[in-house]
């Protein structure tokens, strides 16, 4: 935790990375019971108003809808999509790769051609194609859709950290206990991995957060009434020339994130490389 701090206080960028996590992991636990408005809230007389005006904050949309409260309910949607994407696409991703490179041979062969075929599909592409084959898109299925997207690389990575640890002494030394091959990859190999794969699953993090809101630009997202950035974006288009500030916040919100949590994920891989 002392080697933690001293990095800290060496890093001015990440602890203001921090604090932008930390105000939107606020807005979204805490923000909807301490705003006035609700976002499915529509006032026909309060349609464009500006930011500041009439107790809101940032103005309302072309329906009359307040857009901060749009941002901090859709903060709560974004992050748990984001949030489960990572942990599922780094649990699925860990076992395939610790499968793979564990075992190696025709196991690790097939394995690596499938990873090059599903990596060669970008993960927006893939998700959007998939989410518009469904045509119904609500948390379940874009977190279930993105984390598969997600997978190939997290499981690259996966299989790239096993194989410069199971042909050490200590994994030598369970194998001639006779321990399983699911105990010496998951509780001997591991533990002493976790360091990539923790940087890996807070860049999934991000690129989660960024892919969900771009599925929601392209109207593949989660669908109204869920606030949801990404559609944000594009709903209030068509006005921006009138009421600029529906397109900017909403953007704004989506960078100020998605910065925040590479720029946590940059220090937290810094500070991992200096312990080893």
């Amino acid at each position: 935790m002392s080697q933690l701090w001293y990095q800290l206080k060496k890093s001015p960028l990440a602890i203001i990375g921090i604090a932008i996590l930390a105000l939107w992991l606020f807005a979204a636990i805490f923000g909807p019971s301490l705003i006035p408005f609700t976002y499915t809230e529509i006032d026909s007389q309060q349609i464009m108003v500006n930011p500041g005006v009439k107790g809101h904050l940032l103005g309302t949309d072309n329906m009359g809808r307040d857009i901060f409260a749009r941002i901090v309910y859709g903060s709560r949607s974004i992050f748990t999509v984001a949030l489960l994407t990572s942990m599922l696409s780094t649990l699925m991703g860990v076992i395939l790769g610790f499968i793979a490179g564990y075992f190696g041979g025709k196991i690790d062969t097939v394995f690596l051609r499938a990873m090059d075929i599903m990596m060669a599909i970008p993960p927006l592409v893939l998700s959007m194609v998939v989410l518009g084959i469904l045509g119904d898109s609500n948390i379940i299925s874009l977190t279930l859709i993105v984390s598969i997207a997600f997978v190939p690389a997290t499981a690259r990575v996966s299989r790239g950290v096993l194989l410069t640890e199971k042909n050490k002494e200590y994994v030598s030394a369970a194998r001639i206990r006779g321990e399983s091959n699911l105990y010496i990859m998951f509780v001997e190999i591991l533990p002493n991995t976790t360091g990539p794969i923790i940087v890996e699953a807070t860049a999934r993090f991000a690129y989660s957060i960024m892919t969900v809101a771009s599925l929601g630009f392209l109207g593949v997202g989660l669908q109204p009434p869920t606030p949801d950035w990404g559609m944000m974006v594009i709903e209030n288009k068509p006005i921006i020339s009138q009421a600029p500030w529906a397109v900017l916040f909403p953007a704004l919100a989506i960078a100020s994130l998605v910065i925040a949590i590479s720029i946590i994920s940059d220090f937290v891989g810094k500070v991992l490389v200096n312990e080893r």
